[in-house]
């Protein structure tokens, strides 16, 4: 039997067992020792450069060979020989393969690289692009590490993301600040040297709600050079917390955070609009909590539109009173330490002022007094608060009200009506005064034609009066003669009468002292009289009593048997004289 060198000889022995001998070759059959001899042809597989070569052997081992290669299958030692396109994976400079092994392990490889997928080895290979990230000078980037690590790369830098290292890469841009503006900070101290417990203080509050005295403590603080400072403190302590600096960082600053720092987030009330909340607002809106939400602080003065909603004055009437406040914030700590919403402080307290004013006033009392609203000294309440937190009101500006529709109607019809009798009054006033001008007109023109007649009526009586005097002072003279006779003919009579009555007031006065004389006279009569009877022991009371009862001035007597009916008219006596 005879093989070339394209076959082979497939020669099977008496015992049993089986060659296979690769031509080109001769052999002779013996029957003593071979049971059959056949030639057969060989199977030849070849595999180029871009392709591999799977053979699978009787005993279940498997192998490849990478091509160019060339391998003759043998029924004896192969079981399956296949010619497969080979796979190889390629990654560039912007690329990785993401190669994962049986045996369950996971490996990235960065590129330039080729790799040829092997069954035998490769479970799965996968050909990535690199994330890359860049960041400019006014950027950083914040890398999130797997193992929990933290940190902050300033700009300008590049990164290729490895994604067994990196968790999360974001590129974050640097915190600008402009003259009039500013930020807080915190930092967490990081322990430098052997490992230090950082303890943060807290208040311990009696049941009295008072501060309660603790025992004294001491705190390990790292300081910057490495040292620690014990302070000693007299509030409890919680275990494990982070010691936190907080700094308040004026512009104009760019500032890049560190990634043990963090900035404090600020939700105040705001107004919305499209959106977006306002701390400014507009006429008419409605504050909300939390709709302003940010970092930077705005340190200039500024403003707000407010409208005090449901305030009722003393006789219940439904208002909302518009105003618009000033203010500027002076200290930032103050604030941060005073309150977590300012603008929200800010609105109660004005609330607060507005609601007491209104309240002690009636509808027509508020609208009189309406100017008062523009005076800080009308918000006690929000000048306190504002105070309390750092803040300076500056002005307060009332821009009006607004009240329920059937009120307001009311009201402006009656201002429609004062309008109308204002007008009214204004047009009759107007009226007036044009006529009162044509009277002016005429009064003057009136008093120029009378002033010329003045002058000439003037000079006519300075004329006459001339004459006049003349003849007055004739007139005069023999006045004056004719009075000078008289004069002396009334003091002759006047002296004729003075003597006259002198000699009757002389006769008088002898009268008068003669009367007297009698009348003394009497009254000694009757004292002697009146003595003479007393010594006869008479009393004399009744005596002076009897003789001082009035005496009748007639008696008139009737005498008759019957009982008549008579009307008696006596004539009245005249009245004696004195």
């Amino acid at each position: 039997f005879v093989s070339s060198q394209d076959e082979y000889l497939c020669v099977q022995f008496v015992d049993g067992h089986v060659e296979n001998l690769r031509g080109p070759r001769e052999l002779w059959f013996k029957w003593k020792e071979h049971e059959k001899i056949s030639v057969e042809r060989l199977q030849r597989h070849v595999a180029t450069e871009m392709q591999v070569i799977c053979i699978t052997y009787s005993n279940g081992r498997l192998a490849r060979l990478i091509g160019p290669a060339e391998v003759y299958y043998d029924p004896l030692v192969h079981q399956l020989i296949e010619v497969k396109a080979l796979k190889r994976y390629v990654a560039d400079e912007q690329h990785a393969l993401l190669v994962q092994t049986r045996d369950g392990k996971t490996e990235l490889v960065r590129g330039p690289v080729e790799l040829v997928f092997d069954p035998c080895q490769h479970e799965r290979v996968e050909v990535k692009p690199v994330e890359r990230f860049v960041a400019d000078q006014q950027q950083y980037l914040a890398v999130q590490y797997r193992d929990g690590r933290k940190e902050n790369i300033r700009g300008p830098t590049e990164l290729l993301v490895d994604p067994f290292v990196v968790e999360r890469v974001e590129v974050l841009q640097a915190v600008r600040l402009a003259a009039n503006e500013a930020l807080v900070v915190y930092r967490r101290v990081q322990a430098v040297g052997a490992p230090i417990l950082f303890t943060a203080k807290t208040e311990v509050l009696a049941p009295n709600c008072t501060s309660a005295k603790s025992e004294r403590t001491e705190v390990e603080v790292a300081t910057a050079e490495g040292g620690v400072d014990r302070a000693p403190l007299l509030s409890a302590e919680v275990e494990g917390a982070a010691h936190v600096e907080r700094r308040v960082v004026h512009g104009p600053a760019i500032i890049f955070l560190e990634c043990n720092e963090w900035l404090h987030e600020f939700s105040w009330h705001g107004s919305i609009k499209n959106g977006k909340g306002s701390k400014t607002g507009y006429s008419g809106d409605e504050k909300v909590p939390h709709a302003l939400n940010f970092n930077i602080l705005r340190c200039m003065p500024d403003q707000i539109y407010y409208s005090v909603r449901d305030v009722r004055s003393r006789d219940d009437a439904h208002l909302t009173v518009h105003l618009m406040l000033f203010y500027e914030l002076l200290e930032i700590e103050t604030m941060l330490d005073a309150t977590n919403d300012l603008i929200g402080d800010i609105l109660n307290a004005a609330s607060a002022d507005v609601m007491t004013f209104a309240a002690s006033q009636t509808y027509e009392g508020f609208l009189s007094k309406t100017a008062e609203l523009s005076r800080i000294d009308t918000f006690p309440i929000l000048s306190s608060r504002m105070a309390q937190t750092g803040t300076a009101l500056l002005k307060v500006v009332y821009r009006g009200y607004s009240t329920s529709a059937q009120l307001q109607q009311m009201h402006e019809e009656a201002i429609v009506r004062r309008t109308k009798l204002r007008l009214e009054s204004d047009a009759a006033k107007e009226e007036q005064e044009t006529r009162t001008m044509e009277l002016q007109c005429r009064e003057q023109r009136s008093a120029k034609e009378r002033e010329l007649e003045e002058k000439a009526t003037r000079h006519k009586l300075a004329m006459s009066a001339l004459s006049k005097e003349q003849e007055r002072k004739q007139s005069d003279e023999a006045h004056s003669l004719q009075l000078r006779h008289e004069a002396d003919k009334a003091a002759a009579l006047l002296a004729q009468d003075r003597d006259r009555h002198a000699e009757e007031l002389r006769h008088s006065a002898d009268r008068a002292a003669e009367e007297m004389k009698q009348l003394r006279e009497r009254l000694d009569v009757e004292m002697g009289r009146n003595n003479a009877i007393a010594k006869l022991e008479v009393d004399m009371t009744k005596y002076l009593t009897a003789f001082a009862e009035p005496r009748p001035d007639q008696h008139v007597r009737i005498d008759t048997e019957s009982s008549p009916n008579l009307h008696l008219s006596l004539p009245t006596p005249a009245p004696s004289r004195p």
